[in-house]
């Protein structure tokens, strides 16, 4: 299923094409489709998900800038001091199609 999420804290790394979605407990339940900026500065993107995680109000983890590395992460019994892991991102599933916003004109 393809859902709108907004990530909870700005400013926050970009999700790119490709990076991968999270539950809770750490599974990959889809991929990062697209991303932006949104006018009120946080970001705001398209996913493509389980089902049963596309309710709106969801919490998902997004891993931004996973899409460039090209070998698994090291398993966590095998890291050194110096080692780099991408840190996920918490965002929320949004409705897909918001409503228009009253824009104040001068």
């Amino acid at each position: 299923e393809v859902i709108r999420f907004r990530v909870d804290e700005k400013p926050s790394p970009m999700a790119h094409l490709g990076d991968p979605v999270l539950n809770r407990q750490g599974r990959v339940i889809g991929v990062v489709t697209s991303s932006a900026i949104g006018t009120d500065g946080h970001q705001v993107g398209l996913a493509y998900v389980e089902r049963k995680y596309g309710e709106e109000g969801t919490p998902i983890y997004i891993l931004p800038g996973a899409h460039r590395h090209k070998t698994a992460p090291k398993a966590p019994a095998a890291l050194q001091e110096g080692d780099r892991l991408p840190i996920p991102v918490k965002a929320t599933v949004v409705k897909r199609f918001p409503k228009k916003f009253d824009v104040p004109t001068a």
